[in-house]
This record gives structure tokens, sequence and C-alpha cells, in this order.
């Protein structure tokens, strides 16, 4: 038998039991789904799952700003929250404002 080595990790206690609850609905513990996915990355020699923002759509867009463009676009098509100037010049001015 081979020798094995110890592992410990540190994560909020609120991902450790989200996680838990996810991989007992899998018929897996935490100890094997570590162990599974140190085995995938010996035999991949990558990280077995894609690194970067989440997605919902095509678009590449992260959840959060599909969200936020979504409530804008409605936001314009019910004319709320919008800012109305005679010209861009006003809204450039405005803008520079903002920044000061």
């Amino acid at each position: 038998m081979r020798s094995k080595g110890l592992f410990q990790s540190k994560v909020p206690l609120e991902v450790k039991e989200a996680s838990e609850k996810i991989l007992n609905d899998f018929g897996l513990d935490m100890s094997t789904a570590i162990r599974m996915f140190l085995i995938k990355v010996k035999q991949t020699r990558s990280v077995p799952f894609t690194i970067g923002y989440e997605s919902n759509d095509a678009s590449g867009f992260s959840k959060e700003i599909s969200d936020y463009l979504l409530e804008a676009k409605q936001d314009v098509e019910q004319d709320k929250n919008i800012l109305h100037f005679a010209d861009n010049k006003e809204g450039y001015k405005y803008l520079e404002g903002l920044m000061k």
C-alpha cells in the first residue's frame, strides 16, 4: 500500500456546508470529492474546470452584469431613473461634474 499525504484547507463555513449538501446529493463526501479533483488535476495536468467569470448566456457577461443591464434596459423602456439632456454637450458637462 502506498503512503498517503494529509491535505488540510480552510474555507468559509458557509461554503463548506453548502458544498457538503451538494456533494451528498451525488453520494460523495468532501474527502472523496477533493481526492477526485486532485486525481483529475494529475491526469490532465490542468485545472478540470474553466476559471473565469460565470456567464448566464452566450454574451460572456457575468450574471451580475447581465442582470444590471436588463434592469437598465427596463428603466429606459419605462423612462425611469433616466436623465435627459438638451444635447451631448450638456450631457458631457454633467459627467465631467461627477468626476470632480
